[in-house]
């Protein structure tokens, strides 16, 4: 049945105009998600893998979450940071906490305060309920442990982070 789904929609996405991979991917995400949720994580990362390297930025915020944790992959915290700025990137509002304590904390990354409250103030405006607060109890626990002058030179990194959609957050 699922096999009779799977080529109807790609029958039907094929005669709107929608392309055969993206359907494709589109099913490997939901499978990968699904391995992820039920505990199968090197199942969800050999999933993940193919579509984060394409750029699909779930998949590449998930690859970072299981490096981070070391769920299905050897835990290791460089890598994790890489897919999390792959993710941040494009927009996605997912990775931007998980860089904050990425920096906040010197984990596959040199310590750096002035990031994790760039990261964490994005996270801020970007994500809703207790994410969004966490992050922004966060921003403000940082920002009370910092010069007006550092606080200012925070404010220009978010600025130009920003205004370049995530590109130039580094």
């Amino acid at each position: 049945m699922r096999r009779f789904f799977l080529v109807m929609m790609l029958v039907l996405t094929c005669a709107v105009g929608a392309s055969p991979r993206s359907v494709m991917a589109a099913d490997s995400l939901e499978e990968a998600e699904f391995a992820y949720e039920r505990g199968e994580y090197t199942k969800a990362a050999r999933l993940f893998g193919p579509l984060a390297e394409q750029g699909v930025a779930s998949a590449q915020y998930y690859l970072g979450l299981m490096h981070e944790k070391g769920r299905g992959v050897r835990q290791d915290y460089p890598t994790a940071l890489t897919w999390f700025h792959k993710a941040a990137a494009q927009g996605y509002a997912g990775p931007q906490s998980n860089l904050a304590l990425l920096y906040e904390r010197g984990r596959g990354v040199r310590k750096d305060l002035a990031r994790a409250l760039m990261w964490y103030h994005i996270a801020g405006s970007l994500l809703s309920g207790d994410e969004g607060k966490a992050a922004l109890k966060r921003r403000d626990s940082l920002t009370s442990q910092m010069t007006p002058a550092q606080i200012a030179q925070v404010q220009e990194m978010i600025r130009v982070c920003q205004e370049s959609q995530y590109k130039k957050c580094d």
